[in-house]
């Protein structure tokens, strides 16, 4: 039988295992992501934006609509994504 302690404490370690450290990006990595992304907006090009938040790393796939009050607009199929640029930590044309 597991007590509900014992869930809170399996699910705090699962969390604490897949943390992951936010990536330090360089000078370079930045410039070539800001030429992939001002590519996929002017042709309109179909992008995966890979962000960071909380300790992990997601994706979004999608077409960038815009930029707005500094975050990226992003089109998928399930609506739009925004995102901070401080939180894309790779990008690359579909």
């Amino acid at each position: 039988m597991i007590m509900p302690e014992h869930v809170e404490m399996l699910n705090e370690w699962y969390e604490s295992e897949n943390f992951v450290e936010k990536p330090i990006l360089s000078e370079d990595q930045l410039q070539e992501m800001k030429q992939t992304i001002q590519e996929a907006v002017k042709f309109k090009r179909k992008i995966f934006i890979f962000f960071y938040d909380n300790g992990k790393v997601g994706l979004v796939e999608g077409i960038i609509k815009g930029h707005g009050m500094g975050k990226l607009e992003v089109e998928n199929n399930d609506g739009v994504d925004y995102l901070a640029p401080s939180e894309v930590v790779d990008v690359s044309i579909v």
